[in-house]
Formats: C-alpha cells, structure tokens, sequence
C-alpha cells in the first residue's frame, strides 16, 4: 500500500512540476516583452509597472513554498507519518500556495489585457488543485480527530 501511495505522490510531484516549469517557460516571452517596456515606459506608469513586478514575485514566492510543501509532505510519506498533524498544515500550505499563484497570475494577466478564456485556460487547473488539496487536507484533519477521540474511548 505504501508503494502505491509513493507512486502517486511522485505522479504529483512531477505534474506539480511540470506545472510551474510551463508557467514559467510560458511567462518567459511575456517577462522579456515586458522588461523591454519597463525600459521605454514614461516615469508617470512606473509606479504600476513596479506594483505588477512585485505581484508576480509574490506569486513566484507562493508556487515555491507550495512545491516544497508537497515535497515535505511526500518525505513524510515516505517516514511511515501519514496521518499526522504536520501533513495536514503541510497539505494546507500547499494549497494555499497554489491558489496565490492562480489568483495573482490571474489578476496580472486579466490585468495586461488578457481575455477570461486564456486566464481560464492558463490558471484555472492550479486553482483545482489547490482546492482539492484543501479537501484532502480537511479529509485528514476529521480523520485524525476521529482517531484522538477513539484514543480517547475506553
């Protein structure tokens, strides 16, 4: 059993992965196009150019916690720790993380003029996931709760 959950904790991993590598590899045109607009803009929109830079970090900051989240929780997978108090804050984080980065990037991007169909196509599958990984967290907050009170049960 264990073998299997490793497998599909490695499956997620490298999809998580290939998430944020094609954000990035996909953001890159758009990063270049923009630096060379910074260098042109008029020092009256600098203000918002630096505001979108700092979004962007922000939400680069957030995909790299959520990723080193889910690494931590796939170790303690792996420690034989499942169904711990640390995996559902590791879970939790993850999800949280993931959710910045969609709802960021999608602000940028519906900010840059981008219409509602890209900004669905591009961000819309991070949102589900960290949704989902919002459930699984909450499934193993009930299940540990169930699990004190049962130690707790002559």
């Amino acid at each position: 059993m264990k073998k299997r959950l490793n497998i599909f904790c490695v499956l997620m991993l490298l999809l998580m992965a290939t998430m944020v590598v094609m954000t990035f590899v996909t953001g890159a045109d758009a990063f270049q196009e923009g630096w060379e607009k910074g260098r042109e803009a008029d020092p009256a929109n600098t203000w918002a150019h630096l505001l979108e830079f700092f979004a962007e970090m922000f939400a680069i900051v957030a995909a790299l916690v959520s990723f080193l989240s889910f690494i931590r929780f796939i170790l303690n997978v792996n420690r034989n720790k499942v169904f711990v108090w640390e995996n559902v804050n590791l879970l939790r984080l993850t999800a949280c993380g993931l959710m910045i980065l969609a709802v960021v990037a999608a602000g940028d991007e519906l900010y840059t003029g981008c219409g509602l169909v890209e900004v669905y196509d591009h961000f819309f599958d991070a949102f589900i996931f960290g949704v989902f990984n919002l459930i699984i967290s909450e499934v193993f907050a009930i299940g540990l709760k169930l699990q004190e009170e049962q130690d707790l049960t002559i």
